[in-house]
């Protein structure tokens, strides 16, 4: 049975969507089965058989494509539309295919095929092709208005005229490739006896005519060689015999006359002349028409003319489609040699028809394509008969660009290789912006190392690759210490430099097995792949703990310090699965932190432990804010020189529900790293304010707590807000609230800090600097910042005694102090001889266990009535 394609194929009908094409070119498939069984007259079973293969399929379709469109958008219209087109179609097919009783079964399957034709073309250029389009702008990120949008542009201007050109075509196209197939059926005998046994029809034979003409001008009539005349108009008969064009188009009928009329005059051997006719359904196709006069009169007159017509439509959509696509076409011979190029690829390449005729297509590629991509290539073509792919090529001016290139193979009738065809499209910017949402979706921008998105997939690798060779890898984090302060004091310039340095360093630490990320903030994250016994992963740390303890330059010539705080968990020692390597190496680094900073820690089972415990007092200490399980405890401070009570220190104290009080050491440092302190902080200050405007009235006039605070809340001007805020509200003169601050806080350099606690002083409220004489004292500090008090740390004080070394320390503390014109506060005084020597050398105030503990306000105030201490 010869087969045919009463519905081509062609890339304009893709998608883009692989299950909605694949799906279509089968149906399609079973559509040109169908027509040719049709056409060569195959039996009703066998027809019936296609067909009923052709409705499941179609519902199949269906059904697989409204689950598509239904993810992206089964509330839209277009959805709805779409799904009853389909149910349209259904009932359609099924009533012309119902016409069987009334109508000859041949002509109901033509009606069938003619339909199905012309619908499903135009279902996939108009509906389809515009709901995919749709679907790949949502699936980049666009909203569904805008994505409709794209897709609507898609579809206009020039696609919108190549969609109408094709809809045209194929609403004419089945039913005359049917026509035809059946006449050459019924013609097939009679043509072989005719070619056989008439010489003079040789031509016909050698020029493949598709509807042959037999025109005896003797005898003024056409003998046609095929089954009616109703598929062309009798175009020569009516051009010489009356005069008329009939069926041929206005724009042609000039050229048709001419060449006509110069065969007949003996002008040309053949005649030939190609233009177009009109059908009777009112479409316009492309014919071909060869003739030849084969017998004339002594005097030269025509008495005999043989010729044909072929319709050469498809053949001038497909020379329209390659003279104005965008994509850049060649087509090469089975040597691979360049024989044609359309207009597009001098376009995309830069070379012209003199360039590139007779060479091979490799002259396109650049040095990045892989040798190995050619020999691919080759055995795909020789495989399938075809093949696809994305290569980067070079334009004739040099530049480079990503194409993406299928080359398909053209057999001839005899099955031999006849040519190849090669489709280009330049798919730079939409590999560079793929690229570019791949780098960033990947890769951290300012360091240029991967980032924490790719972490999983990385240490995924290693671990499959360390467990196939029966290897060791250590997960190391690297949080750099110090970071937040240099950060906030300089600018965030000066930390990006800080981190881009740092980055680099830990890079140059390593081997090229081993990969950094940065894992955010000032975290990264090192894998170091095969450590065999070990010794490998402490030569790495000792290098890294080295290299970014060294100064760094974050200006022209501005040097900072800071160091780093790493943990390490080895795989598969510590643990096989991803999950628990990284929590195992937050939980080392978060131990190195604690232990003192610059150093590393190997992760341990007890640190899990810890972890465990810390993550729940974490928990419980957000519910202890909301449900008021948090106290203030006050501790007094007493004049030395009166023996009053006229200040006194707030110390927040966790009362739990199943731990019971739970003291400030054991819960400050983790609210601070999780930033509740600020939360914690705001609270007690609003306790305080109360406390102290009640104290003001009931012991002294001028009684004034103070407040520990944390360089986290002072980094925050909203707290300082805050504060003062409560302070107007509750009608209290700053004076009565005192800011207890570390000499750490003020080695941090942090202007912001800087700045508020001078506003803080603006507003009347009193700065005293806690634990001096434990770190790093500085006179330039207590002069820039304009403290009030210095408290003497209670390691100075507790062996105090005549004649002893803390003695001339503590001397020396309070002289410094008051020539400075600050006010002291002795911290951890337990015995009578210690406030008789604190007396003694001119200290202001004491405060510890020997004037009574931390209590909470209704204990200390009925402490001041029994003692009548105060006024």
């Amino acid at each position: 049975m010869e087969v045919f394609e009463i519905f081509p194929w062609d890339r304009n009908f893709e998608t883009g969507i692989r299950a909605v094409d694949d799906q279509h070119k089968r149906l399609v498939e079973i559509l040109n089965q169908l027509a040719a069984h049709l056409a060569n007259r195959s039996s009703q079973v066998e027809l019936d058989r296609i067909f009923d293969e052709l409705a499941a399929y179609a519902d199949y379709h269906f059904r697989t494509e409204e689950a598509i469109w239904e993810r992206h958008f089964a509330a839209d219209v277009w959805y709805r539309t779409h799904v009853a087109t389909h149910e349209r179609f259904i009932d359609q097919v099924g009533g012309l295919k119902r016409n069987e009783s009334e109508k000859i079964y041949d002509d109901v399957i033509k009606e069938v095929v003619s339909f199905l034709t012309q619908w499903l073309a135009a279902h996939i250029l108009e509906s389809d092709l515009r709901m995919a389009k749709t679907v790949q702008a949502l699936e980049e990120g666009f909203p569904l208005a805008e994505a409709k949008e794209r897709a609507n542009a898609h579809l206009s201007g020039s696609m919108r005229v190549l969609i109408q050109t094709v809809l045209k075509m194929y609403d004419s196209i089945s039913l005359r490739s049917l026509e035809l197939m059946r006449e050459k059926a019924l013609r097939r005998a009679a043509e072989q006896a005719l070619f056989e046994s008439e010489q003079k029809r040789r031509f016909l034979a050698e020029g493949r005519g598709e509807d042959v003409w037999d025109w005896q001008f003797d005898e003024g009539e056409d003998h046609f060689a095929r089954a009616g005349a109703d598929l062309f108009d009798i175009v020569h008969s009516r051009l010489v015999m009356d005069g008329a064009a009939g069926a041929i188009h206005p724009a042609d009928i000039a050229s048709v006359k001419a060449a006509f009329q110069a065969h007949l005059d003996g002008r040309t051997e053949f005649y030939v002349n190609k233009h177009r006719v009109l059908r009777k359904n009112g479409g316009w196709s492309w014919v071909l028409s060869k003739g030849k006069v084969i017998c004339r009169d002594a005097e030269g007159n025509p008495l005999r003319m043989l010729g044909a017509d072929t319709d050469i439509t498809e053949r001038e959509l497909a020379a329209l489609i390659y003279r104005h696509s965008d994509q850049a076409m060649f087509v090469t011979d089975v040597n691979n040699g360049v024989i044609a190029i359309n207009p597009a690829f001098t376009r995309v390449t830069g070379y012209a028809e003199i360039d590139v005729i007779g060479k091979d297509p490799r002259i396109l590629g650049s040095a990045r394509i892989e040798p190995d991509i050619y020999q691919d290539m080759w055995c795909s073509l020789r495989a399938t008969g075809q093949w696809c792919g994305e290569l980067w090529n070079r334009r004739k001016d040099g530049r480079r660009y990503y194409a993406s290139l299928t080359i398909n193979t053209v057999t001839a009738s005899d099955g031999e290789i006849d040519h190849y065809i090669g489709l280009i499209s330049d798919i730079t910017d939409r590999k560079e912006a793929q690229e570019l949402i791949l780098r960033q979706a990947n890769y951290d921008s300012l360091t240029g190392l991967a980032n924490r998105s790719l972490l999983q997939d990385l240490l995924s690798q290693q671990i499959h690759r360390a467990h196939h060779d029966g290897a060791k890898l250590a997960l190391l984090f690297v949080d750099l210490d110090n970071f937040k302060e240099i950060n906030d004091s300089y600018s965030h310039e000066a930390g990006d430099r800080l981190l881009k340095e740092s980055a680099r360093r830990m890079v140059a630490c390593l081997s090229e097995s081993d990969t950094v990320l940065r894992f955010g903030g000032d975290e990264f994250t090192i894998i170091v792949a095969d450590v065999g016994d070990g010794t490998r992963v402490d030569a790495v740390v000792d290098r890294l703990l080295d290299e970014l303890k060294r100064p760094f330059v974050i200006g022209d010539s501005t040097q900072v310090y800071s160091s780093a705080s790493i943990g390490v968990t080895i795989y598969p020692t510590d643990a096989e699965d991803l999950d628990d390597l990284l929590k195992n190496a937050d939980q080392a680094m978060y131990q190195a932190k604690r232990s003192g900073r610059g150093r590393f820690c190997y992760f341990t089972p007890a640190m899990q432990d810890a972890a465990v415990v810390r993550r729940k007092l974490l928990a419980d200490m957000r519910r202890a804010i909301d449900q008021g399980h948090l106290r203030v405890h006050y501790q007094p401070i007493i004049e030395l020189a009166t023996g009053v009570v006229t200040k006194a220190e707030a110390l927040v104290r966790w009362e739990h529900p199943e731990r019971g009080m739970v003291m400030p050491v054991d819960f400050i440092p983790l609210a601070e790293e999780s930033g509740l302190i600020v939360d914690i902080g705001n609270w007690v200050f609003q306790e305080v304010v109360g406390q102290v405007a009640r104290w003001k009235a009931q012991i002294h006039p001028a009684f004034q707590v103070s407040i520990n605070e944390s360089p986290v809340q002072l980094r925050d001007r909203r707290n300082l807000d805050g504060w003062l805020g409560r302070l107007v509200s509750a009608n209290l003169p700053g004076r009565h609230v005192a800011i207890e601050i570390t000499e750490a806080v003020m080695m941090q350099e942090d202007r912001g800090i800087r700045d508020q606690l001078l506003d803080l002083r603006d507003a009347g409220v009193e700065v005293a600097l806690d634990d001096f004489g434990t770190g790093y004292s500085s006179l330039a500090y207590l002069k820039d910042l304009h403290v009030d008090y210095i408290k003497i740390d209670r390691s100075f004080v507790r062996n105090l005694a005549t004649g002893a070394r803390e003695q001339a320390l503590c001397e020396a503390m309070i002289v410094m102090a008051h020539r400075l014109g600050l006010k002291v506060v002795s911290e951890g005084v337990e015995t009578e001889e210690h406030c008789r020597l604190l007396r003694e050398m001119g200290c202001d105030f004491a405060q510890g266990f020997h004037f009574g503990r931390p209590a909470p306000a209704s204990e200390l105030e009925l402490r001041f009535a029994t003692t009548a201490v105060g006024r």
